[in-house]
């Protein structure tokens, strides 16, 4: 049964949906994010190996040029051209997975890996995660790993009666703990860093910025020369959202092009249950109301208009904790422009979470 899944999923990746990839200069790239790569895992943060194989050759089949995630980020920072069909690979946690399944699939094809560390959970040895062994034999083989804080906590939020700058000395920490640890154990300083839970606020990417580091969350679209160097998009892949029906249009996407996107200010106030996400296109887009959004994948939004912005307004409300819109619209060759925009919003008696809702990583 495995077998066939396996061979299923493949066929489809290399079949189903495929379009041959444009192989012109851009200065875009989508990034895709696992976490594990496992059919013994929580849905929600893992593809099985059988789905990690389909999207290698899926994007081996159409001859991709998947480049390591810190080649990515150094050409989009100068403005420098990247393949058309440039994608990356990146997995957070550190999870065994990436050693065992992960790592000997990409490098049958030659494909970089980037692994963003949280490094408490890896000094501790605590079960299924990598160790530094592990971590040093893949390093040697061009594993790229990146900094993904010491503790893996919810960096927005404060502890009681913790002050904003007892907040920011604290996060500043342990992001650089897991800094120290991995330039001690593998050799290498980060130069990027993945938000846990992709959660940031504006204060929080100021902090990494500071720090000297290219920021990533957890929101979909690709990476851009005009984008957000604190806070870049990467595709989430989890069972649900790595289907082969759907990876070809993901990896195939382009930059919305917009101006600006507003508010930045990820949190939401207490007392706001539809925030408005305000877009301004650039002025050579063509057929901009083509515009289709979703909030939490729920396709009901009401769009106001004043070209060349949009107001796009949920007619449901937000819940605790985090949320999302995507925004796609039509481009050239059956591609789709992305943009998607995160919010985090709590209870109105200051709580991040309901007690049933799964803390995901």
């Amino acid at each position: 049964m495995v077998f066939r899944k396996y061979w299923r999923c493949m066929l489809l990746g290399i079949f189903a949906l495929a379009v041959a990839p444009v192989s012109m200069a851009a200065q875009h790239c989508v990034v895709l994010q696992y976490h594990h790569v496992s059919e013994d895992t929580l849905g929600i943060t893992s593809v099985t190996p059988a789905q990690f194989q389909a999207h290698l050759d899926y994007l081996h089949a159409n001859q991709f040029q998947v480049l390591p995630l810190s080649e990515v980020v150094r050409h989009l920072r100068a403005g420098d051209d990247l393949p058309g069909d440039c994608v990356a690979l990146s997995i957070d946690d550190a999870f065994v997975s990436s050693y065992r399944e992960a790592w000997p699939r990409a490098r049958a094809y030659g494909y970089p890996l980037t692994v963003f560390v949280s490094t408490r959970s890896v000094d501790e040895g605590v079960r299924g995660y990598l160790s530094w062994d592990q971590m040093r034999e893949m390093a040697a083989d061009g594993v790229e790993f990146q900094n993904h804080t010491h503790s893996h906590d919810h960096l927005v939020r404060l502890k009681p009666d913790e002050s904003m700058e007892d907040w920011e000395q604290r996060v500043a920490l342990d992001i650089l703990l897991a800094q120290n640890r991995i330039q001690q154990e593998i050799g290498t300083a980060p130069t990027l860093f993945a938000y846990p839970y992709g959660e940031y606020t504006t204060q929080l990417q100021k902090l990494v910025v500071s720090m000297g580091l290219a920021g990533f969350g957890q929101r979909s679209g690709p990476a851009w020369s005009e984008g957000n160097f604190a806070a870049l998009p990467r595709f989430p892949m989890n069972t649900v959202y790595a289907s082969m029906r759907t990876f070809p249009t993901k990896v195939r996407t382009l930059p919305l092009p917009i101006v600006s996107a507003r508010p930045p200010e990820p949190i939401v106030e207490n007392d706001v249950w539809q925030p408005v996400l305000e877009l301004t296109f650039k002025p050579e887009v063509v057929n901009p109301k083509r515009l289709t959004c979703f909030v939490n994948g729920v396709p009901d939004v009401e769009y106001r208009w004043a070209l060349p912005k949009v107001e796009v307004v949920p007619k449901g409300v937000l819940h605790v904790g985090r949320n999302r819109y995507n925004c796609t619209l039509p481009g050239p060759d059956e591609r789709f422009h992305w943009y998607s925009h995160n919010w985090l919003r709590r209870h109105e008696d200051g709580s991040w979470y309901r007690e049933s809702s799964i803390k995901a990583h």
